[in-house]
């Protein structure tokens, strides 16, 4: 059962918005430290922490071809974020978990171009239906194991569980993770936070990996009207 924590209070009378995009800039820091060629092999090798992969998978996964996946391989073998071995005629290629700045790196990658990439791409044929999607729960807050669901609220008009459900297996391919959505209309939302929810209640505390939007697009929903209240505010009683 859920309980709302003490910090959900806040969630229970009306805030100040303060528009946040820290989303925005640590993909303008990612971008300044990593080639693109870079940024997609850290991207995947981070979803897939103690496995790895082998080169003819990330030339596959990644587009890029024998000798720049090689050569930026090297490059970041030699500079000690990644390791390899060898494991029968394959040489698998995985983060470097004893690296001094593994935490640092494991963080930065997941919110830009590491698990937010794998899921934003899934979703990009939703674009159009969808105004906020996070992760949230053990992922976000980097408390995750190799066998941790990815927990993942959508909010979003004119699409379905079915739609969406049909979108998320070649993530979940990549990621070798199962992902939980949870999709609601804005209305919908709205109503269960004006209801106190616990879940949605808790959700709004927690630490959120932003897919889709930030958290500027979430306050807006919050705090906008339904066309339902516009309406009842427009009766005139004679």
């Amino acid at each position: 059962m859920w309980r709302v924590t003490e910090n959900c209070q806040k969630y229970m009378i009306a805030m100040p918005v303060i528009q946040v995009h820290r989303a925005n800039i640590e993909l303008m820091i990612a971008q300044a430290l990593f080639t693109p060629a870079q940024q997609k092999l850290l991207g995947l090798l981070f979803v897939r922490i103690n496995q790895g992969f082998h080169l003819n998978e990330i030339m596959r996964l990644t587009g890029l071809g024998s000798a720049s996946a090689q050569r930026e391989l090297r490059r970041l073998h030699d500079s000690g974020l990644i390791v390899s071995e060898r494991i029968g005629n394959v040489r698998r290629f995985r983060p470097n978990q004893d690296c001094m700045v593994f935490d640092e790196l494991n963080s930065l990658v997941k919110k830009t171009f590491g698990l937010v990439s794998v899921l934003n791409s899934a979703l990009a044929p939703l674009q159009k239906m969808l105004s906020v999607a996070f992760v949230y729960g053990a992922t976000a807050r980097e408390q995750e194991g190799m066998d941790t669901n990815v927990e993942l609220l959508l909010i979003g008009e004119n699409t379905s569980y079915g739609e969406l459900l049909s979108r998320l297996p070649v993530a979940e391919r990549i990621l070798r993770r199962k992902i939980n959505p949870n999709l609601y209309s804005a209305a919908d939302f709205k109503r269960r936070l004006r209801e106190q929810q616990p879940f949605i209640l808790n959700v709004l505390c927690e630490e959120k990996i932003y897919v889709w939007g930030d958290e500027s697009d979430l306050e807006k929903i919050k705090h906008a009207e339904t066309v339902f209240e516009t309406d009842l505010k427009n009766i005139k009683f004679v």
